[in-house]
């Protein structure tokens, strides 16, 4: 495997890719040079308020309600520690190290900005900490997503001042101090207002959120691929994702999904035109393109918002570096947008989840199957004494229905906190984990229509398109034809574990269409 590319800090311009680089492919992670000079430069101008008088929240103050005490210069650097201390109040199991190390990188690109006032030496602490595969312990519950997500990012901290616990190298989890010790980091000197600067912002929110919105837009393209399987294997009409028909209602996402569908099933012997007898689909055939470019539309705004979270200072208070301009006031670390993007990207999903499932029951439906048995149990086996894939769209209505109950958003949830100087919070952390169970569970119920969809195909003897002709011959490899009744939690396992590791395996035989100008003549896929 090639190594990757280093990823380069600066403050404006990470992107998810390069944020899942680093979480999951331990990409190598510098800071530019330039903003290099701007961490200095911000700090440098910290020191000059502090020494001219200059009050500042969460150093000159103690923080939230107990902003009116004043704290002297020689309290400092014990105003930050106990920060840290004090807001590591997480609970729950730990994040996975894959969202620790998002959090880590995107903080870092905070940080970057020069507009926190940060001290380069904790800068450097905690990019050495990334490069070296120190990764904290970090509960994953706590947050309220205003004020930063507090918890998580002191959970992070702690290592920093030699407390907390975390894990080296992929290693067991150990105390800070030794995992520290162990990666021959030494501990900055975390004084001015370096603890407010390392958690005041969204980077749980983000580092979560991120990594779950790159595999739910993997999983929309899985989707597709199984759709127009389903298609095939129920003999569908082609015009619903016509060019024509696409750019009558041209949102993009709509238009992308017909031109995915297109290259899919081109060569197909059983998607075909109108004929008599089939001039129509149900809906949850002839309207994929309507419900999948939706949910490609609502990601692609998820990831407008995140992108520029991820390059945004999240902190407060906020040194200017250019014209000198000093807020205390900022609420900058406040995550509603983040919360409102993702909270409408878990709802995609369910809907991604929802059509999937209605063409798991016509697929084992005798009544709407095209003929098959019931629940596709092979003419080999006796009906009656085989059940065939009867519970299986049991088991996709019932992640459905779990999708459904956990659909209420999280980022009206706002509960008040910190004696009512925090009189409204996003709940952001919440709708992340909320994508992230999302694409989980919607994942396998695509695996459950994947599944139907290839034993439908084998029992009618319809060879797959070209461009369906990999995703058939996968499954297979990973579960055989059922002729007799065998445990299908095991299949369905199988088949999303295959879905999971090969997030578009089909790149290489078609066009994927991300990003369509529905105003250009369009024409037929490339």
């Amino acid at each position: 495997m090639a190594r990757p590319e280093d990823v380069v800090l600066d403050g404006s311009s990470l992107d998810l890719e390069r944020v899942a680089a680093v979480a999951r492919e331990r990409a190598p992670v510098r800071i530019a040079e330039a903003a290099w000079q701007r961490i200095h430069q911000g700090h440098e101008n910290l020191r000059a308020l502090v020494e001219a008088g200059h009050p500042i929240y969460g150093l000159t103050t103690g923080f939230g309600a107990l902003d009116g005490c004043a704290v002297g210069p020689d309290k400092v650097r014990a105003l930050q520690h106990n920060l840290l201390k004090s807001h590591a109040a997480g609970i729950g199991p730990a994040m996975a190290p894959d969202a620790v190390r998002a959090m880590m990188v995107i903080r870092l690109n905070v940080l970057a900005t020069g507009l926190t006032g940060v001290a380069p030496a904790t800068v450097a602490a905690l990019l050495a900490m990334l490069e070296r595969d120190v990764v904290p312990e970090v509960p994953e519950r706590g947050s309220v997503g205003a004020c930063g997500d507090l918890a998580p990012l002191a959970h992070m901290a702690l290592p920093l001042i030699g407390l907390g616990r975390a894990s080296v190298g992929g290693g067991p989890v150990e105390p800070g101090a030794a995992a520290m010790a162990r990666a021959n980091i030494a501990l900055p000197d975390i004084a001015g207002r370096d603890g407010i600067a390392l958690i005041n912002g969204t980077e749980q929110t983000t580092g979560i959120g991120v990594l779950a919105l790159l595999d739910a837009q993997a999983l929309v393209r899985q989707a597709e691929v199984v759709a127009a399987s389903s298609l095939e294997a129920l003999g569908a009409v082609d015009d619903a994702f016509a060019t024509a028909t696409a750019l009558a209602k041209p949102h993009p996402g709509q238009v992308a999904t017909s031109l995915r569908l297109q290259a899919l099933t081109q060569g197909s012997t059983a998607v075909l035109p109108p004929r008599p007898g089939r001039l129509r689909d149900a809906l949850s055939l002839r309207c994929i393109p309507q419900v999948l470019g939706s949910v490609r539309d609502g990601l692609a705004h998820a990831e407008a918002v995140l992108t520029i979270e991820i390059n945004a200072a999240n902190d407060n208070p906020l040194f200017g570096l250019a014209d000198g301009f000093v807020t205390s006031n900022s609420g900058n670390f406040h995550g509603q947008a983040a919360a409102d993007a993702l909270d409408a990207a878990a709802n995609a999903i369910t809907s991604l989840a929802v059509i999937a499932e209605r063409r798991c029951a016509r697929l084992v439906d005798p009544h709407h199957n095209g003929g098959l048995a019931a629940f596709l149990i092979h003419p080999e086996a006796a009906l009656g004494e085989n059940s065939g894939f009867m519970i299986a769209q049991y088991t996709a209505a019932a992640l459905v229905a779990e999708l459904r109950m956990r659909a209420v958003p999280a980022g009206i949830q706002s509960i008040t906190t910190c004696a009512g100087t925090e009189d409204h919070v996003p709940m952001a952390p919440l709708a992340a984990r909320r994508l992230r169970f999302a694409v989980d569970t919607g994942r396998s119920v695509v695996a459950i229509e994947a599944l139907l969809a290839a034993q439908a195909r084998d029992l009618k003897g319809v060879p797959p398109a070209p461009a369906l002709a990999s995703l058939h011959a996968a499954i297979r490899r990973e579960v055989p034809v059922m002729v007799e009744d065998r445990p299908l939690g095991e299949d369905i396992a199988a088949v999303t574990r295959l879905l999971a590791g090969l997030p578009d395996p089909f790149a290489g035989a078609m066009p994927t269409f991300d990003h369509v100008d529905p105003s250009s003549n369009l024409g037929e896929p490339e």
